[in-house]
């Protein structure tokens, strides 16, 4: 996509609560127990993994940084270092009718790290790389009808639905959201002589 430089994307990110950074090793244990837990993975097409397939898809979420030069963090709480789960900007490649080069913000967090606005800050960070790392115009969400959770931090980001989608893999059908780059603010006019006081 022209504008887009790739690679540009930091390896880390703090706000005020989370730590948006790399996988380590010993994020295993806690990813895992994550992809185990059949209520975080209800609206996620593959259902809960096994310790394998966990380790699986985190191998995919570094190699896709080295592939694309942006991906998915890892999301760490600041105050105790427990890991959340994960949060960035990623190349959906399971949904149908996407253009090439769409970028989505994901994430997904373990359970009782929900309903602490976790997901909604640290999206507001990604979207911020997305507009001045990326050079984005546009990033989408896919989100399953019935995940309200998600459509909620989707609303909290202003983003809005353009359409719907299917996963390629189960027929589920996706809303697709969408953010966009916000237009710079006007500077103040300056008055002019004559103008009201």
């Amino acid at each position: 996509m022209p504008g887009v430089d790739p690679g540009t994307a930091p390896r880390e990110l703090r706000t005020a609560r989370l730590l948006l950074r790399g996988w380590r090793a010993d994020d295993a244990a806690a990813f895992a127990a994550l992809n185990a837990d059949p209520e975080v993975m209800r609206h996620i097409a593959t259902g809960p993994l096994d310790r394998r397939a966990s380790e699986d898809l985190r191998a995919r979420l570094q190699h896709e940084w080295e592939r694309a030069g942006h991906g998915l963090w890892a999301l760490e709480r600041r105050d105790d270092g427990a890991l959340l789960g994960f949060c960035g900007l990623a190349v959906p490649g399971f949904a149908r009718g996407l253009a090439a080069g769409t970028v989505e913000v994901g994430w997904r967090l373990r359970r009782d790290a929900w309903g602490h606005g976790y997901a909604t800050e640290a999206s507001r960070a990604a979207l911020r790389v997305a507009w001045a790392d990326l050079g984005r115009d546009h990033v989408v969400s896919l989100v399953h009808p019935d995940n309200a959770r998600s459509l909620a931090v989707c609303e909290r980001l202003g983003m809005r639905v353009v359409g719907r989608t299917t996963h390629v893999r189960t027929g589920w059908p996706l809303l697709v959201l969408r953010a966009d780059r916000p237009r710079p603010e006007a500077p103040p006019r300056r008055a002019a002589a004559g103008d009201p006081p």
